[in-house]
């Protein structure tokens, strides 16, 4: 028998409460994208738990390498606590092209100043070999600069 969760679940579903995604994962709207928190990566660092499974907006340096996608900061206090990225299949809908472009032409171990909106998750172990504490599921890539002159965004 369907426990009382699942069927709540499927009456959402069916009611046209959320949509779901060929995986089975609720799919995220423009207008949750839109609504989106803007939060200061540090602030995150600080204090995970209260953006856990919330979506937000956040400003940091991005970086990839060879099994490496990830935001830091150099404005925060927490040692070398990195979040890995995680782009969602429907990132590039919600981008410009000029950013896509931009982010596709990024050199690995280069550091790029940029602004992304995605889901946080800060309860387990995420990306290569599990090694970080962190994930954010992008929705949305906003911004992307060199990395020259970074500072956070303004409260």
């Amino acid at each position: 028998m369907p426990s009382l969760m699942k069927l709540s679940f499927i009456g959402m579903f069916l009611a046209g409460g959320c949509s779901v995604s060929a995986q089975g994962i609720p799919a995220v709207s423009n207008q949750q994208v839109a609504r989106a928190q803007t939060v200061a990566y540090c602030e995150i660092l600080e204090n995970p738990g209260r953006f856990q499974g919330t979506m937000i907006r956040v400003r940091a340096l991005y970086e990839t390498d060879f099994e490496k996608s990830v935001i830091t900061s150099p404005s925060c206090d927490t040692g070398l606590a990195m979040t890995w990225i995680n782009f969602d299949r429907t990132w590039e809908s919600r981008t410009t092209w000029r950013v896509r472009h931009t982010l596709s032409h990024q050199r690995w171990s280069v550091q790029m100043d940029v602004v992304f909106i995605g889901l946080f998750k800060g309860d387990g172990h995420y990306g290569h070999l599990d090694t970080y504490p962190f994930e954010l599921n992008v929705y949305k890539v906003e911004s992307v600069r060199p990395s020259g002159h970074f500072r956070p965004m303004p409260d």
